[in-house]
C-alpha cells in the first residue's frame, strides 16, 4: 500500500476525518493497537487500493455517499471492510462506464477526419480529467508519463522510481497470483507459471511499471484539476 510514514499519515487523516480521539493514556494505547490491526487488515485484503483511494473512500463514507452503510465514529476492521468494499464496487462500476465511453469515442467504423480526431481527443482528455478529479488517480495517465518526463514537467530520480516500483511490486505479486489461482482453465495456469518465471528472473513487469507511471503522472496532473483547460494544456504539448 505505502511506506510506514504514509501509513501513519493515512490513519491520522482518517481518524481526524471521523473525529476519533483518545481521552486518556489507556484509550490511546487501545487505539494504537486497534490501528495496527486495521493496517494489517487493509494490507492483506485491500492492497490494490492506493492511499489516495482509501482517503477518497472515507471522504465518500463521511459524506454519506454509500447509502447502504450507516456512518459511525468508529474505526475497526468491520467498518473499514464495509467502506473499502463499497468503494471498490463504486470504482469498478466507474471503470466499466469509463471503458465503455472510451470505446465509443475511439472506435470508428468510417475514416476519421482531423477535426473528428481532435474532438475524440478532447472528449478522451475530459474523461481522464473527470476520473482524476473524482478519484485523485487515473490509470490511463500512465500513457503520458514518458513525454511529460522528457519535457521536464515530471522530475523523478532513478532511486525514487526504484523505490516506488518495489513498493507496488510487493502489492502486485500476491494480488495477481491470487487472481490467477482463483481462475480456472489452462490459460490461468500458464499465466501463473509465466508470472513466476518473470519474478524469478527479476525482469520488470510492465503492468507494475504502468501502475507506477500512473501514480506519478496522476500526482503531477492533480495540480491542474482546477480547470479542464489547465489540465488539457499539460497534455496537449506533451
Amino acid at each position: 500500500m505505502c511506506d510506514q510514514q504514509e501509513k501513519d499519515a493515512l490513519l491520522n487523516y482518517i481518524l481526524t476525518l471521523l473525529n476519533i480521539k483518545a481521552s486518556n493514556d489507556d484509550e490511546h494505547k487501545d487505539l494504537s493497537i486497534q490501528m495496527l490491526v486495521v493496517l494489517d487488515f487493509v494490507k492483506d485484503k485491500f492492497g490494490d487500493l492506493t492511499a489516495e483511494e482509501i482517503k477518497q473512500a472515507f471522504k465518500m463514507y463521511v459524506a454519506k455517499e454509500f447509502p447502504q452503510i450507516k456512518v459511525f465514529r468508529i474505526l475497526d476492521s468491520i467498518v473499514v471492510g464495509e467502506v473499502l468494499n463499497a468503494y471498490r464496487e463504486y470504482r469498478n462500476e466507474a471503470l466499466r462506464t469509463y471503458s465503455h465511453k472510451k470505446k465509443l469515442l475511439l472506435t470508428q467504423s468510417s475514416p476519421v477526419s482531423e477535426s473528428e480526431k481532435k474532438e475524440i481527443r478532447q472528449q478522451y482528455l475530459k474523461l481522464l480529467f473527470e476520473e482524476l478529479k473524482q478519484k485523485e488517480y487515473c490509470y490511463e495517465t500512465h500513457r503520458f508519463f514518458l513525454p511529460l518526463e522528457a519535457n521536464g514537467k515530471i522530475v523523478i530520480t532513478a532511486e525514487e522510481k526504484k523505490k516506488l516500483y518495489e513498493d507496488q511490486l510487493e502489492i502486485y505479486i500476491p494480488n495477481e497470483t491470487q487472481r490467477l489461482k482463483n481462475r480456472s482453465g489452462y490459460s490461468s495456469k500458464f499465466e501463473l507459471k509465466e508470472l513466476q518465471a518473470i519474478i524469478e528472473a527479476k525482469q520488470p513487469i510492465n503492468a507494475v511499471v504502468n501502475i507506477c507511471r500512473a501514480i506519478i503522472t496522476s500526482k503531477y496532473l492533480l495540480q491542474f484539476t482546477d480547470s479542464f483547460e489547465s489540465f488539457k494544456n499539460q497534455l496537449n504539448h506533451e
